[in-house]
């Protein structure tokens, strides 16, 4: 009977999604020109530098394939602009990844943060930066201006990466389908505000880490990683408010997608206006640890 059970509940699921598929297909179907549209309205222009995160599982109703998706936003920041997306190679946390010991090797790990990330990774003309826990693939010319030494960085996303030249290069950031919370340009954002913070949001210890390009040269990286305890308290929640209140905060929706558009400049003032008031995006207070003796 248990058998039979879970065939049945198994059975349900698959049409329950088959129905919810069919009824969104039908009256929230979108084109690649809908959202080509959406983007274009809410101020994404031909020459702009966009960092994009994207779920395709949230794109239904979606009339292409993902790599329609991902040529669309091509087609919107042009040859002479540029995309960025972040291809982290691994899908729980950075410590957890590094101490497996095993190098990043730029042209063949894949990424783990989604399918249109990969396929950027392997579109022609692209390059991925060189970075063993948080490389980035850069397409267009703007884009490949972000591709430098990111491996001698002392943070993940910090000074020295192409986080950090998004902000110098007045980038923009693109949330398709996942809310603010993957911004990964949030992190670039801590480094700034960590002598703001009563604690650290990176770890004590000093990381070793290789990455491997194309031809076969190896990188090493010295950093500090993300404290694990904050980090799953981290909520970049806590900033839409002050960004809706100065009017910095722009959405839409094409079909059932939620997209949202913010310039990185725009970010990074509201997290350290807030951090300079004892406010951080970080669910409950933020406590030193007692010391130990």
């Amino acid at each position: 009977m248990a058998g039979l059970a879970r065939v049945l509940k198994s059975r349900l699921k698959v049409w329950r999604v088959r129905v919810v598929n069919g009824w969104v297909r039908r009256f929230h179907a979108f084109t690649p020109d809908d959202l080509l549209a959406t983007l274009r309205g809410m101020g994404v222009r031909s020459g702009d530098l966009v960092c994009a995160h994207s779920s395709f599982n949230e794109f239904m109703g979606f009339t292409g394939h993902v790599g329609d998706a991902l040529k669309l936003l091509q087609q919107a920041v042009g040859p002479e602009g540029g995309l960025m997306m972040p291809t982290q190679p691994f899908g729980d946390s950075a410590i957890s990844y590094l101490r497996a010991g095993k190098p990043t090797n730029i042209a063949r790990t894949p990424s783990k943060v989604g399918m249109m990330t990969e396929l950027l990774r392997r579109t022609p003309g692209a390059v991925r930066s060189i970075h063993p826990t948080h490389p980035v693939a850069l397409w267009g010319q703007r884009g490949l201006l972000l591709a430098q030494r990111d491996w001698e960085a002392s943070t993940p996303c910090g000074h020295g990466t192409a986080y950090a030249r998004l902000l110098e290069h007045d980038g923009k950031i693109l949330m398709l389908g996942t809310g603010p919370q993957p911004m990964t340009f949030y992190h670039f954002v801590e480094e700034l505000i960590e002598p703001l913070m009563p604690v650290s949001p990176f770890t004590e210890e000093v990381f070793e880490a290789t990455s491997i390009d194309a031809a076969g040269h190896r990188y090493l990286t010295r950093m500090r990683l993300f404290e694990a305890g904050l980090s799953r308290r981290r909520s970049m929640a806590v900033m839409v408010p002050e960004l809706k209140r100065r009017g910095f905060w722009n959405e839409a929706r094409v079909g059932r997608l939620q997209v949202i558009l913010l310039r990185a400049a725009d970010v990074a003032e509201v997290v350290q206006d807030m951090a300079r008031r004892g406010v951080y995006c970080y669910e409950g207070p933020l406590v030193p640890a007692a010391p130990t003796h």
